[in-house]
């Protein structure tokens, strides 16, 4: 079988495809001890909170014992949300009313190390749009417990403006990497790719 230029072509493009997104680079970063900090960002309605529940039911098949610190506590629903999700998937949910994020999450890595656990998860506050105030508080949170893995959750099918988002986020807020949803529902792709490129961050999970 004689190799066309057609299969050249095609091979060009699949190793600088998987040059670009990163080969290899899907495992998520341990902390020193063995004890691993997950903190997961993201724009509200981006399915942060179901990610957090699915990052923490493959943990626990990889053998690990997670621990879920429920920070968006600007929509009531999101706690109670990771609650039924922590319940469903057999993971304590850590929660206390009336504390600032990045307190709750101090006291979050305090709680996870009590209870025998090796990973600690937080679900962070999202809003509608990127704002400051936000990502100060995004700021103190990665301050107060400098997590080994900063998640950007991304919705895939917002296109380009998924771009824009992993580039504002990225300059406030260093990414360890992204994890796309609702990739299903587009058949392009084009936004993994330019989020890969401008945040020079991996894609994690999809």
């Amino acid at each position: 079988h004689k190799v066309s230029p057609a299969d050249q072509f095609i091979r060009i493009c699949h190793e600088e495809l998987v040059g670009l997104m990163g080969d290899g680079e899907a495992e998520l970063k341990s902390g020193p001890t063995g004890f691993t900090k997950i903190m997961v960002v993201g724009l509200q309605g981006s399915g942060k909170t179901t990610t957090v529940g699915k990052l923490a039911n493959l943990l626990v098949r990889e053998g690990k014992k997670p621990l879920l610190v429920a920070a968006d506590i600007y929509r009531p629903a999101a706690v109670n949300q990771l609650k039924v999700l922590g319940e469903r998937i057999d993971v304590p949910v850590y929660h206390e009313e009336g504390v600032a994020p990045p307190e709750l999450c101090s006291r979050g890595v305090v709680e996870a190390k009590k209870q025998g656990c090796d990973t600690v998860i937080f679900d962070t506050a999202g809003r509608l749009t990127i704002d400051d105030r936000l990502m100060e508080e995004l700021g103190n949170i990665r301050a107060n417990t400098s997590p080994e893995n900063t998640l950007l959750v991304i919705d895939a099918m917002i296109g380009q403006d998924a771009v824009r988002t992993a580039k504002s986020f990225h300059e406030q807020v260093p990414l360890d990497g992204v994890v796309l949803t609702k990739l299903d529902g587009d058949s392009r792709g084009g936004a993994a790719l330019s989020i890969r490129k401008v945040s020079g961050q991996p894609i994690k999970f999809i």
